[in-house]
């Protein structure tokens, strides 16, 4: 019997719980320090983890070339790639189908402080499923990221970290335009010292035509 497909909500399932894991683990190992405090590689290989756990038919690789995932893709065509995907660049998680072609674009993000750290990777991923989309095998995109506060004068720690993850959401809806469908999809809030919270949360890009 061949390998099933892997739903998407399945994948993005295991994308927050690979936050959720890289979180658990960097404060047991660190004797109690948060993930944003980790490099951005931790959360990297904690998603690839919990990405290639699942059961069904897939592939990962990681730092994969931009130019080779086109090619691959199929969506690769004649001349210069457009300007926000670089010839030399490189996605953070490259999900294969199991029949050995790109199917996502995942990148990755620690802890978002402007929205300078992220406008490149959502106008890349646009790109990406935009390129020859009637025939790529990309089907979607996934932005996901880490937000954690502390309580200040005027917002409480919840309130922080809420209001963060719907403003990068505005954003990428504005950066891609009207062509894509961008879904928000979270974890559940977690407050575990007091005044401080956290939550991690995937961006699900498609294009229209895809």
């Amino acid at each position: 019997m061949m390998p099933r497909q892997i739903a998407i909500p399945t994948i993005i399932d295991a994308i927050l719980d690979g936050f959720i894991e890289a979180q658990r683990s960097y404060e047991k190992w660190s004797g109690g320090f948060w993930l944003w405090q980790a490099p951005e590689y931790f959360i990297t290989s904690t998603v690839a983890k919990c990405i290639s756990e699942l059961d069904g038919a897939k592939y990962i690789t990681l730092e994969n070339g931009s130019t080779t995932a086109l090619v691959d893709a199929g969506a690769k065509g004649k001349g210069r790639l457009p300007g926000d995907i670089r010839e030399k660049g490189k996605v953070d998680i490259l999900l294969w189908w199991g029949k050995n072609t790109p199917r996502a674009i995942i990148e990755l993000k620690n802890q978002i402080y402007s929205t300078g750290q992220y406008e490149k990777d959502i106008k890349r991923i646009g790109k990406f499923l935009k390129i020859n989309s009637h025939k790529s095998s990309i089907q979607f995109g996934v932005f996901a990221f880490y937000e954690s506060a502390t309580t200040g004068c005027f917002k409480t720690a919840t309130e922080k970290v809420n209001d963060r993850i719907k403003n990068v959401l505005k954003k990428c809806k504005f950066f891609l335009g009207s062509d894509y469908i961008a879904t928000l999809h979270v974890t559940e809030l977690c407050e575990e010292l007091e005044n401080n919270a956290w939550k991690a949360a995937c961006i699900l890009i498609k294009h229209k035509n895809t």
